[in-house]
């Protein structure tokens, strides 16, 4: 069999093996509708839709604790896009503004129904989820029991572990920051509330190189609360250049974009 031959089936199987694996949500709506008919129709908040669309039928096919608490935060980002745009009237349209309710009726609706599913729940993500969200006491003893497992090797438990220690031990909570960034592989989306924190952290803790590095890093990475101006005074105050701590902040730049970060 010839070398064309050969690439030729090659490449139709790759095509059919990509095929089994890739589904939009045009096509989970039109085999699943139930999986989007409560949700508003009309192109407002159309992530945050498809977010909740694609979990659901994740969901379907094989139901995870993880899953169940992204799709608890996809919700509270529906229902924050699709309570805005509710409130907003079209004059040739007006029946749109009841579609709009609707899904932030559902939205309500799921929060409470899976809130109320997971309350029992022992799984890290959703004690979590609950101590931060209800202030229950006894998820939150759940939560901490889990610290240095393998079951909090993820970005957002990192992220978690450290707000609940960045409100007295701020080293630990950059650590904790840190440890959220090596776990980040090339490609990902980065939470950047992160660089945020860090930033912030960073102040307090009057290490304003650091401060100003992060937010460097966060602005890259489209951070817009950002006040990069302010710190480079302070720098300047302390005869500090700005220059070689943009250099290193492209480098963590560079890391992060490629998935190897290490801590410094």
């Amino acid at each position: 069999m010839s070398k064309i031959i050969l690439l030729s089936i090659l490449t139709m199987l790759l095509s059919a093996c990509d095929g089994l694996g890739s589904i939009t949500v045009k096509d989970i709506c039109e085999k699943h509708p139930e999986m989007c008919s409560d949700l508003n129709p009309d192109s407002w908040c159309r992530a945050e839709k498809a977010n909740i669309i694609k979990n659901r039928y994740n969901q379907s096919r094989a139901s995870t604790d993880r899953g169940t608490y992204e799709q608890l935060l996809n919700f509270e980002a529906y229902k924050k896009c699709i309570a805005k745009a509710s409130q907003i009237e079209h004059i040739k349209l007006k029946e749109r503004k009841s579609e709009r309710v609707k899904g932030l009726l559902t939205a309500e609706r799921e929060l409470k129904r899976l809130a109320q599913m997971t309350r029992n729940n022992n799984s890290p993500h959703l004690l979590y989820y609950h101590w931060s969200r209800f202030q229950n006491e006894d998820a939150l003893k759940g939560f901490l029991a889990y610290e240095n497992t393998p079951q909090m090797e993820y970005p957002e438990m990192q992220v978690a572990l450290a707000t609940y220690y960045i409100k007295f031990d701020r080293i630990k909570a950059i650590q904790l920051l840190y440890r959220a960034l090596e776990l980040y592989g090339e490609g990902d989306d980065i939470d950047n509330e992160i660089f945020l924190s860090l930033s912030s952290l960073f102040m307090k803790e009057e290490q304003f190189d650091w401060a100003y590095l992060w937010g460097y890093v966060g602005r890259e990475f489209g951070v817009e609360d950002l006040n990069l101006t302010s710190i480079e005074v302070i720098l300047h105050q302390q005869s500090r250049q700005s220059g070689p701590i943009e250099d290193k902040a492209d480098t963590i730049i560079e890391q992060l974009n490629e998935g190897r970060f290490r801590a410094p």
